[in-house]
């Protein structure tokens, strides 16, 4: 039987790709699997630094369809004197966990209103345990966390410098530059456009003073483009959102 010369190279180079395909399909599961896992709203239960030492803090981490929002406020007494830290952006998948994008780095203390870091990038190494998670920082910093949420009906809106988010009875929101911070969650109910929010952490910077609440309401208002929080400061929706 005559056969082109062409044949054998064909032959050979689909199995080749056909290969590739299967050495790359446990790559792209386990991908897919990380993205599965850090899925939902979650509260802080723990953080570790990477030089060892137990910094206990109160939060919530939200990953959805590839944005995430976080925000938290380090425990301790008197609470007003407390550092807090926020981060927004994009989420994609990585072998064995999933790489952040954070496009706000923000934090915030008395002694040092704010710090804005701009956008820092960072990997995690993801483990889901039930309703627990483990970050692990490429610091070494170990982040742990409980489910409090599914996050399937969370909205969530892009500001012109952050993020507001709306998931699971939770109202969540990040938003600064190198001039200024808002950040803070709690659980909230809504009347049209307003929202009462009951604070669980908040911390906010003109730049030169920080503000801090919890165990307090507020009432905020957004009509779909801006937000309007209480002192009158004002967050509007995004460009592109």
């Amino acid at each position: 039987m005559n056969r082109s010369p062409g044949t054998p190279v064909r032959v050979t180079f689909g199995a080749a790709c056909l290969m590739l395909a299967l050495l790359a399909a446990p790559l792209l599961a386990r991908a897919e699997t990380s993205m599965q896992q850090v899925e939902g709203l979650w509260a802080y239960t723990g953080l570790t630094s990477s030089g060892g030492k137990s910094m206990p803090l109160t939060g919530v981490f939200l990953f959805k369809d590839g944005s995430f929002i976080q925000q938290a406020v380090f425990n301790g007494e008197p609470y007003y004197k407390q550092s807090a830290m926020a981060h927004s952006g994009p989420y994609s998948a990585i072998e064995g966990g999933v790489h952040l994008v954070a496009q706000q780095t923000l934090s915030l203390s008395p002694a040092d209103p704010l710090a804005s870091h701009g956008v820092t990038e960072h990997d995690l190494v993801v483990t889901r345990d039930d309703d627990g998670l483990t970050l692990v920082f490429g610091s070494g910093t170990v982040q742990t966390l409980r489910r409090i949420g599914a996050a399937a009906d969370a909205k969530i809106v892009q500001l012109e410098h952050g993020m507001l988010a709306m998931v699971d009875g939770h109202f969540i929101v990040v938003s600064g530059d190198d001039s200024y911070a808002v950040t803070g969650y709690g659980r909230y109910r809504q009347q049209g456009e307003r929202y009462f929010i009951e604070v669980i952490r908040w911390a906010e910077t003109d730049g030169a003073e920080t503000i801090s609440a919890r165990d307090a309401v507020i009432t905020a208002t957004f009509d779909g483009q801006t937000l309007r929080l209480p002192g009158g400061r004002v967050l509007k929706v995004g460009a592109g959102a």
